[in-house]
């Protein structure tokens, strides 16, 4: 979200927190990281993660939109989203607005604004956590917010626009699911969306009755020999990653070719953004959803892996 691109959000935050917020890889997805992660866990990173949210989190209780699974670390990996509520501040921290078409060479800082950016939060966060020096509640904090963050720098739709406020303003319908105008929202969204399509409702079709404990089960199963080749790197460069994702799948899978447009927009309906979009007629059935899932449970897997080494440093 840089320059004009969500640069309003700090201004609207407040309002789209309390119409229900997008909530990135949904609650499954995170929850699949934070599966993933505690199986490639040290003992004492275990235990370290066990003393901070093992008995009873978040220490900031609000209303929780996902439902509790049963283990801690999938618990509070949306803890993030729920405390935007209360501090609307935090949004920018979950994304990083790189526009399509930009080249691997590039350093993704620069599109990092004042107010924050999901690189630069995992940075932060990871120092928290390191500080024993700071109140118990505030490293479990850090733990909270850091293993959200490392999912959402993974959702590749964090980590890129179009002039489409990373493809929450292209209306597309998905299965038998019609596009329509969202009547909860003020400022010109559409649901389906190409971002909700890839927050949770590819995933949730994925998981179906099975669970998230055993979909990543599943990952374990397909990605565990690479876990450790995925075990390396900074915020950047997975966020460089995610952003090529989304140039490579996410897009350039559509039924229908979205040209690249430069710079962005602070909600849907300025400039008619959603009504431009929607033209294109996107329709993403089961040809998308095959093309598409792997690369999805691939970041999924390489989220948890490096959620997992991120822990396994603070505590060594």
């Amino acid at each position: 979200m840089s320059s004009p691109t969500r640069t309003g959000l700090l201004v609207l935050a407040a309002t789209l927190a309390a119409a229900s917020p997008a909530r990135p890889w949904g609650c499954q997805g995170h929850a699949i990281v934070a599966y993933v992660a505690d199986r490639h866990l040290s003992p004492a990173a275990k235990a370290g993660v066990q003393s901070l949210i093992g008995s009873q989190a978040p220490l900031r209780h609000m209303r929780r939109y996902c439902p509790m699974t049963g283990l801690a670390l999938a618990n509070v990996s949306t803890w993030a989203d729920d405390i935007r509520v209360e501090e609307p501040t935090t949004a920018p921290w979950h994304f990083l607005d790189i526009p399509r078409g930009t080249g691997s060479s590039v350093d993704p800082a620069r599109f990092c604004p004042a107010e924050g950016c999901v690189t630069r939060a995992i940075t932060a966060q990871v120092a928290r956590l390191e500080d024993t020096r700071l109140p118990e509640e505030q490293r479990t904090e850090a733990l909270m917010y850091l293993v959200h963050f490392v999912g959402d720098v993974h959702q590749p739709l964090h980590c890129t626009t179009n002039h489409d406020r990373g493809g929450n303003c292209v209306p597309v319908d998905f299965f038998d699911e019609r596009t329509h105008p969202n009547t909860r929202s003020r400022h010109g969204d559409w649901m389906p969306n190409l971002h909700a399509v890839w927050d949770s409702k590819i995933i949730d079709r994925a998981v179906g009755s099975q669970g998230v404990a055993h979909y990543a089960d599943a990952l374990e199963h397909q990605f565990g020999a690479k876990i450790g080749t995925w075990q390396r790197g900074t915020p950047a460069d997975w966020a460089m990653e995610s952003h090529r994702v989304a140039d490579d799948v996410v897009y350039a899978r559509l039924p229908v070719a979205l040209p690249v447009e430069a710079g962005d927009v602070a909600h849907c309906d300025q400039n008619r953004t959603a009504d431009h979009w929607h033209g294109f007629d996107e329709r993403l059935a089961q040809p998308y959803y095959d093309a598409v899932r792997p690369a999805l449970d691939e970041q999924l897997a390489k989220a948890g892996a490096r959620l997992a080494m991120l822990l396994n440093r603070v505590w060594p």
